[in-house]
């Protein structure tokens, strides 16, 4: 029975008809006080909770929702069979199992002190023992050299405790204390191959009630909306980005965290993100952004890698990012299960808005997992066809054929759906598609990167050391450096300035730009990614880049 009505609620989610509204709140006053037994069954609820929290018509579905959420998760919370059942779901009073990074693992134990624990480690990782051999004294060689002891075991010796909070705030210390830098730091942690438990009450550590505060809550009295103009939506100036405090941007990146370790996922500019230096948008509809960079040692090098959480009435509802150069940005996006059913378009077409708007990129590419590479669930949903609605196109000038074939067979053929066949073929190529209607195919930065591994081993027989001098030496005397540009920026740009950019024809104004670029790079990825507007690449090639990239 109560299988039936979960079932008949599932297809009205998306109801927004006068009677599936009246059909939702009849429902939800009928499951109200059922007695779940089944975890199926709870998920289930939980998730469809989630969804018309988000996307609610009225006032009434919205209390009765929250009402229901606070009910189901108590009772989760009061049986310690349900709640180890659904260890790892995200409800709220359930514990969390997963291997995360060093540094999320850092603030996991600060954030929620005395409810983080070791859990075990993976028989495919690395024994503790050579990690760290690089830690323990000279005169622990019995220790290091013990080959009776499992893993774990070791550890808990090694430590001097069994107590599995404080063994593993021992095991991230002493890892952390490691005289490495924090990448070589990172791969060791995870060499080990360590999982973690979490087990707090705390509710924002939760799909359940884990948001952000809204300033209006957006009820969809007009329902979903599934057509619209996208281009218009994209080029539509976003509203002015909005002012938060310190604690306001802390509590947007816990939630962005704590969203993606219920996942046991993580991206490394919500990981390892600038905290102070985020930027947040108030859109339509009851969206809201958050925008990351990453801090300085961990950003990529000529390219900004900026992350984003998008929420729906305060709700983590999708994640993913951008590869910005200038105008391109190859763009990646993922909507968290509960959510899927609303309104997809219009959270993909205002993503591309803030990338488009807030950094000025026009020119978008989508890889293929996006689609259905290694993604049955692409595959089978069709998801080529909707960045096809987008103006995306394959790269490959082939599929880029076949694409406009088979949209002429849609459209001409009643009851015609691609075969999946044709839809594994498209995800070959990555789709592209100019927000501009510029033909100009913008500079890619992984041509540039194999240029600059070329020049090394051809010049300085591999020797980067070497390379590294020469680049300094020729933008310092070509005026473009002067000695007293930051080091991380100078590090990750100098090549690609010095082999790939024609500085010599550079006047006063263009060397000055590059001059800051290599500042903030080391300084500020927003500002960077600002200044990179005001200089082009294409139009400054070196000759020999030129003739590497015919």
């Amino acid at each position: 029975m109560i299988s039936e009505q979960l079932n008949g609620l599932q297809k009205l989610l998306s109801d927004f008809s006068t009677e599936g509204v009246q059909q939702k709140i009849s429902l939800l006053k009928t499951l109200n006080g059922t007695g779940f037994k089944s975890k199926k069954e709870i998920l289930q609820y939980h998730n469809q909770l989630l969804f018309l929290l988000s996307y609610t018509e009225n006032a009434e579905i919205y209390s009765a929702a929250e009402k229901e959420m606070e009910r189901i998760t108590q009772m989760v919370s009061s049986s310690e069979k349900l709640k180890e059942q659904l260890t790892g779901s995200g409800i709220a009073g359930t514990a969390m199992e997963g291997a995360y990074s060093l540094t999320l693992t850092k603030w996991l134990l600060k954030e929620y002190k005395g409810k983080v624990f070791f859990h075990s480690f993976d028989e495919s990782g690395t024994h503790p023992k050579e990690i760290f051999k690089h830690v323990l004294s000279d005169a622990e060689f019995e220790l290091l050299s013990d080959e009776k002891l499992n893993a774990e075991k070791w550890l808990q010796k090694a430590a001097g405790t069994k107590d599995n909070n404080r063994l593993l705030e021992w095991l991230v210390n002493t890892v952390d204390s490691i005289n490495a830098p924090d990448s070589v730091k990172d791969q060791l942690f995870e060499s080990l191959q360590l999982f973690i438990r979490i087990d707090t009450y705390d509710k924002t550590f939760s799909r359940s009630f884990g948001k952000v505060p809204v300033t209006k809550q957006f009820f969809h009295s007009d329902g979903i909306i599934k057509k619209f103009n996208e281009r218009e939506m994209i080029n539509k100036a976003l509203p002015a980005e909005k002012k938060l405090s310190e604690v306001e941007k802390k509590k947007i990146v816990n939630a962005s965290r704590v969203a993606l370790a219920l996942l046991i996922r993580e991206t490394d500019p919500i990981t390892y993100c600038e905290e102070l230096n985020l930027k947040y948008f108030e859109l339509e509809r009851g969206l809201s952004i958050a925008l990351f960079s990453i801090d300085s040692e961990r950003r990529l090098p000529l390219e900004s890698y900026a992350g984003f959480m998008m929420f729906k009435n305060g709700y983590p509802m999708s994640y993913g990012g951008a590869w910005l150069f200038g105008k391109r940005s190859l763009i990646g996006i993922n909507i968290f299960e509960a959510f899927r059913g609303g309104e997809s378009a219009i959270v993909f077409a205002q993503l591309c808005r803030c990338y488009h708007k807030a950094f000025g990129a026009t020119y978008f590419e989508v890889e293929p997992y996006q689609f259905g590479k290694d993604n049955p669930e692409g595959i089978q949903s069709g998801a080529f066809w909707f960045y096809f609605r987008f103006g995306f196109r394959p790269v490959d000038d082939k599929l880029h054929k076949l694409s406009l074939e088979e949209q002429e067979k849609i459209s001409s053929t009643k009851g015609y759906r691609s075969p999946v066949e044709v839809l594994k073929q498209f995800t070959k190529s990555n789709l592209f598609v100019h927000f501009d209607n510029d033909l100009q195919k913008p500079l890619n930065p992984s041509d540039m990167s194999r240029f600059v591994s070329k020049r090394i081993a051809k010049d300085f027989e591999g020797d980067r050391t070497k390379a590294q001098k020469w680049c300094v030496q020729h933008l310092r005397g070509k005026k473009i450096i002067t000695g007293k540009e930051n080091k991380t920026g100078l590090a990750k740009l100098g090549f690609f300035l010095a082999f790939c950019v024609n500085v010599t024809k550079l006047n006063a104004k263009e060397k000055s730009l590059l001059s800051k670029l290599v500042n903030e790079k080391g300084q500020s990825e927003f500002r960077y990614i600002e200044l990179l507007k005001g200089f082009s690449f294409e139009k400054h090639l070196s000759e020999d880049f030129k003739q590497f990239l015919l």
